[in-house]
């Protein structure tokens, strides 16, 4: 017998009855079934609701105390979701602590859905938890927890694991916020029969729920099982990340069976603890982490231990070996614009992303030299590579040929600044910009009207990104394909 696959369930938003309907008609084609709110919907006429089906329908009605809007004494609670139990609804979902036991006997093997929400935590004992939620006749239990860390996540999925092997009834496992998507797209992975999304990103009615299309067509829900490899991009803040549609566009299109998720985690050590149970192959890492990787490593690349920063891990039974594509994600867009051995080159910034460059440009053959506000840094760097140091401020003392900013300035973070006055930008020379939200940052556009060469960080972001296929899979990275799906994603912006 085959795996079943994974559904997506998206939650219609909190609207009139008639617009629900029709929502439920235009996002037919990216769902498998809906979940309807009682407690969002105004005017909600089930009935009519149901005549108007495009999928399976899952009705609930939930209350405050597990993030709803109807208050848990509202007598209006208990009549709804019997209305949708005598209706035929495919699924009713009522919560593990209702003390509606009523109903949940009428809709004891019929698409009895017992749930459990946790908006402060992760409760200690979630096998004894999901025992009770058995007992109570579901045929489907839904476990939804608050994480606070990484930790979190890995002790609900390795639950998840242990229900998958020996429970008598499916399990959605769902863990909330920023650090729990993954969850949300590993669903298949622990043979959950559906995995819950919003319908757009402005209609999200619990933390961490990803659009529907996005869903399915970035990370390919319905698709992963048990035996789909997993790799990420571990940071602090990855949940705008592109990084996930240029990797699963060039999985799918390389015919891998494999997912890339967000691996948020708000420290190093957590994650690392928490490895063996998410089980991946192979993961990306971004800011902070990319220096404090290394001591985790059993092998680092010789470029990357000098530059003291990696981006890239290989994961090989339990063991961890790093390396860095953030040197050829520079090379690359500049060797398609220049050449660049005897350049001159300058750099804004000695951070992680800085060093990087700064060695791979220097066994490229250029002349590098770090400006950063941190003198000592700079020096440090400069010493490294061989090259010239000085304070950001100094650019106009320094020629070059090839600039490049590895500040966050003019990112989101820092919208519209720029490291360098718009007069010091030169003639013909190109102008390279690590930062990629927006594309076209002040730094650029200066450098554009100064009738420079200029290149935008997603080209950076692509050609690292290539890179590390590359690295986990030993094929040939479909690079124009990774590009077009970030651009596909949303033009004007990267993360």
């Amino acid at each position: 017998m085959g795996t079943r696959l994974t559904l997506i369930c998206v939650t219609l938003p909190g609207e009139g009855t008639a617009t629900l309907i029709e929502r439920m008609e235009a996002l037919a084609p990216v769902a498998d079934m809906f979940e309807v709110r009682a407690d969002l919907v105004r005017d909600i006429a089930p009935l009519a609701i149901l005549r108007a089906r495009t999928r399976p329908l899952l009705f609930t009605c939930r209350s405050r105390s597990e993030g709803g809007q109807m208050d848990d004494a509202d007598p209006r609670r208990a009549r709804l979701l019997l209305e949708a139990i005598r209706r035929g609804f495919d699924y009713v979902d009522v919560e593990h602590r209702s003390g509606f036991l009523d109903l949940m006997a009428a809709k004891a093997g019929r698409g009895l859905v017992v749930s459990f929400h946790d908006f402060e935590g992760t409760p200690a004992d979630l096998d004894g938890l999901y025992a009770a939620m058995v007992v109570q006749g579901a045929d489907v239990v839904k476990i939804a927890v608050t994480p606070h860390s990484i930790g979190d996540v890995a002790r609900l999925l390795a639950f998840a694991g242990r229900v998958q092997n020996s429970g008598p009834r499916p399990l959605v496992p769902i863990a909330m916020g920023p650090l729990g998507i993954l969850t949300r797209v590993l669903a298949g992975r622990y043979g959950a029969p559906f995995t819950f999304a919003c319908a757009d990103a402005d209609a999200a009615v619990a933390p961490g729920q990803v659009p529907a299309a996005h869903m399915a067509d970035v990370y390919r829900v319905r698709q992963v099982t048990p035996a789909t490899r997993v790799y990420g991009v571990l940071g602090a803040d990855v949940t705008r990340s592109l990084s996930p549609a240029l990797h699963n566009r060039a999985f799918a299109l390389c015919g891998i069976d494999a997912v890339y998720v967000p691996l948020q985690a708000e420290a190093i050590e957590p994650f690392v603890a928490a490895l063996p149970t998410l089980n991946v192959t192979g993961f990306s890492v971004t800011r902070p982490y990319k220096t404090a990787m290394l001591r985790y490593l059993l092998d680092v690349e010789e470029q990357a231990a000098g530059a003291g920063s990696i981006n890239t891990v290989v994961v090989r039974e339990g063991l961890l070996y790093g390396s860095s594509t953030d040197g050829e994600g520079v090379l690359r867009p500049l060797r398609a614009k220049t050449a660049i051995k005897g350049r001159r080159v300058v750099i804004l910034c000695a951070g992680g992303a800085a060093r990087a460059a700064a060695f791979a440009l220097r066994g490229a053959g250029a002349r590098v030299a770090i400006l950063a506000r941190d003198k000592t840094r700079a020096a440090e760097l400069a010493t490294a590579v061989g090259g010239d140091h000085d304070h950001i401020d100094a650019l106009a003392l320094h020629p070059f040929d090839i600039l490049i900013n590895a500040t966050p300035l003019g990112s989101g973070a820092a919208p519209g600044q720029t490291p360098v006055h718009v007069t010091l930008h030169r003639r013909a020379a190109v102008v390279f910009d690590m930062v990629y939200e927006p594309r076209l940052t002040p730094f650029l556009r200066d450098a554009e009207a100064a009738g420079c060469v200029t290149i935008d960080g997603l080209q950076m972001l692509v050609a690292q990104g290539a890179a590390q296929f590359e690295t986990w899979t030993g094929q040939k990275a479909p690079t124009d394909a990774m590009l077009q799906a970030a651009l596909e994603l949303q033009p004007e912006r990267a993360a």
